[in-house]
């Protein structure tokens, strides 16, 4: 099944050459096929004639990869700091899909809308002087 995003872009067809790869990150083809062989990144099948592929999930995770092991840590390391980020952000993902019903302006701001917190009160979420707050109020 394809993922298409609200913009209508199939992201599933966003499909990068290793050379492509390699230029964006400066991460060599050597590297990343060697990335690839030990399980730390997967390449699309192979066609003939045509080098390794990637799609836009492997290609963020690569990105990924490369700024942990820019800032010092092992190539491991960096795989698994990379592994447990996709993880909180999936569940983050599903999180805020299930209870964010859209925008509204409550006091003369905007806030986001996270729905009903029990039979009176609704719970909001804002941004107060550049920090993320919660506010509840009434129904």
């Amino acid at each position: 099944m394809s993922l298409k995003s609200k913009l209508g872009i199939d992201v599933d067809k966003l499909i990068f050459g290793i050379s492509q790869i390699s230029q964006m990150t400066a991460i060599s083809p050597r590297q990343l096929r060697y990335w690839e062989k030990r399980g730390y990144i997967s390449s699309l099948p192979e066609k003939d004639g045509v080098s390794r592929q990637y799609n836009l999930k492997t290609a963020i995770r690569i990105i990924g990869i490369k700024q942990f092991l820019d800032e010092g840590y092992t190539l491991a390391a960096a795989v698994e700091k990379v592994a447990l980020f996709a993880k909180r952000n999936s569940l983050l993902r599903h999180f805020v899909a299930q209870r964010f019903e859209g925008t509204t302006e409550v006091d003369g701001e905007m806030v986001l809308d996270f729905g009903d917190l029990n039979e009176q009160q609704r719970i909001y979420g804002l941004m107060q002087d550049g920090h993320a707050e919660f506010k509840i109020a009434d129904k």
